[in-house]
């Protein structure tokens, strides 16, 4: 029997809570989610998101993007970093999901 193949899709997904810092292994100290493996976005909840694709170092190279509510990944965008919005909570995306594959 052939062993199992990947797909090439999202083969783990985490949820990430912005305002509690979880998973706290990904948050550094000014409360950004950062893995700079790289990952996928989806939300839950529309909003704005300010982010760092994986070959933009900086903050200063970040994007601000509203995001669409959807069940499933559809931004082609890998990013390594979600920068916490402290100013503006009210328009920030709300239940966030970052997804690992492909």
């Amino acid at each position: 029997m052939d062993s199992a193949i990947a797909m090439g899709n999202i083969q783990r997904v985490i949820a990430v809570d912005m305002i509690n810092k979880t998973p706290a292994i990904y948050f550094d100290a000014a409360g950004d989610f950062v893995d700079e493996q790289g990952f996928f976005i989806r939300v839950e909840d529309a909003g704005l998101l300010r982010y760092c694709p994986v070959g933009n170092k900086t903050d200063a190279e970040s994007i601000t993007k509203q995001f669409a509510q959807s069940y499933i990944f559809v931004d082609p965008e890998v990013c390594r970093k979600i920068i916490h919005n402290p100013t503006s909570p009210s328009t920030q995306a709300g239940v966030i999901y970052v997804g690992y594959g492909v």
